[in-house]
């Protein structure tokens, strides 16, 4: 919700029961409106107080705030953190995305269903992208992290270089699929 309010001026003729005018100084909803022989605009606000507007007269109606979107993940592959389908936890459940409105769950490896965004019952609160790493690069990673003479004593610049030039070797390794 913001701090500011939009308005926009329409003849009191216009006006209908659900709408929320500006008068003096407040928003206030219209309960009902009786239009008096053409003439006059007899509003009654929700709490009783009324007033007549000539027809013809310029009323300053307050547009609601469309309705904040719930949040959707857009990405391909994610882990839910907390979010519910129908009445059951989905929680820690890998999701791959299906479509713009909907993701494949899995649990433990076995497929769980789809989740959508706009279904009643379905939730997505919070979640954490993912990364598709092929298996092979996390074993040569592994593999040449353990290469790394760890026994001695290096500086912390020093250690992170090597972990960085052990990184960027796997990247070359991930694009061709083959190693130096």
């Amino acid at each position: 919700m913001t701090d500011t309010i939009a308005i926009r001026p329409i003849a009191a003729v216009e006006l209908e029961p659900g709408m929320h005018v500006r008068h003096q100084g407040e928003s206030r909803e219209i309960r009902l409106v009786d239009i008096d022989t053409g003439v006059y605009v007899v509003v009654q606000f929700a709490d009783g107080d009324g007033i007549a507007y000539p027809a013809e007269t310029m009323v300053d109606v307050v547009v609601p705030e469309p309705a904040q979107e719930p949040a959707w993940p857009t990405s391909p592959a994610i882990r839910i953190l907390d979010g519910h389908q129908d009445h059951r936890d989905i929680g820690g459940m890998v999701a791959l995305r299906s479509s713009m409105y909907a993701y494949h769950l899995f649990s433990g490896g076995s497929d769980a269903g789809y989740i959508f965004r706009d279904s009643a019952d379905d939730e997505i609160e919070t979640w954490e992208d993912l990364s598709v790493v092929p298996t092979e690069a996390v074993r040569t990673l592994s593999r040449r992290l353990s290469e790394l003479d760890i026994a001695s004593p290096l500086s912390r610049d020093a250690a992170i270089a090597r972990v960085v030039d052990a990184a960027e070797s796997l990247a070359l390794v991930a694009d061709s699929g083959e190693e130096d």
